[in-house]
Order: C-alpha cells, then structure tokens, then sequence
C-alpha cells in the first residue's frame, strides 16, 4: 500500500500544473526565462542569490532551486577544467558533511547532459545524511548561448516526489 502511495504521489507531482513563465536579470544584465509550478515562488536576491524558486512548505522545510550566472563561456572551460571543479566539489562537500557530523551516502557521477539542442551541460549530485535527515543536492553546470550557469536544487528525500517538477524546470530553463 505505501508504494502505491508513493507512486501516485510521483504522479501527481510530475503533472504539476506550471503557472508562469518568468523572465528574471541575474547580476543586473543576463536574462533567463524560467518556469515556475503553481504554488511555488520565486525571489530575486534571496541571501545573495540571483533567482531563487521556492517549493511548497511541508515539515519545516521546502524544495528549493537556486539560479546563477557564472560569468564563465563554454569557449574557455574545458572538460578538463569541469572535471576538476567537480572533483573540487566532491572534496569540499566530503569537508562540509563531516564538519557537519553528517554521513555522506553518494555521489551521482558527472554526466554529460543534453536536454535540448541549445541546452546542454554537465550534472553532478550528492546525498547526505545530517540528524536523521537524508538531503537530496543535485547541481546542473548548463551552457546557453556560450555561457555557463548554474542550476541547483536541495531537497529533503521526503520531498523526493517534487523530483520530476525540479527536473522538468532544469529543462526549460531558458536564457536571453
């Protein structure tokens, strides 16, 4: 019974009804289009973050998908280069996690990504265990038009039903 459950509720969240297409400035000159679902919210310069979409609060805590310009191009990041920031990455998040007495659980390997033609990218996750909680972090390097940003969502695993809406904003993020 609790699969079934389970299942309807991935069901129901892969078909949230996405109300406005939202066209946002990060760092006062690059605009990006993005989607936002019905019931969620976005915010400009939230904690010194550019564009910020806030899910739904459940249990003290919510989905949330944070967007950034990174002010690098395609043209000078090479693989090489990607490779190392995500190793950067894995140690950095290794340090925070046992800073934290947390227990690291895995790591989703760098995949290369091609959610459209003019969207492409790299994508790198973690998950992670503090207080009893298991935290869900999956990290979108995508390039647009030569530059590269940076889409990240955090969730907690029982916000793991909000994983086909998360994906489906990665997906028709756009930029200008």
């Amino acid at each position: 019974m609790q699969y079934v459950c389970l299942t309807l509720s991935l069901l129901l969240f892969s078909f949230q009804i996405f109300s406005a297409v939202e066209t946002h400035t990060l760092d006062k000159k690059i605009k990006v289009t993005v989607s936002v679902p019905e019931g969620w919210e976005s915010a400009e310069n939230l904690f010194g973050i550019p564009l910020t979409v806030l899910g739904p609060w459940a249990n003290e805590s919510r989905p949330v998908m944070t967007f950034l310009f990174t002010h690098l191009t395609t043209k000078k990041f090479s693989e090489d280069e990607f490779q190392k920031l995500f190793k950067d990455f894995q140690t950095d998040k290794d340090e925070w996690v046992k800073s934290h007495k947390g227990e690291l659980l895995k790591y989703e390997p760098t995949t290369k990504v091609e959610l459209r033609p003019d969207l492409t990218g790299h994508f790198i996750g973690a998950e992670f265990k503090m207080n009893n909680i298991v935290f869900i972090e999956r990290s979108y390097y995508l390039y647009c038009k030569d530059q590269v940003y940076n889409l990240k969502y955090s969730i907690r695993d029982e916000h793991r039903p909000y994983l086909p809406t998360l994906q489906k904003m990665v997906g028709e993020f756009k930029c200008e």
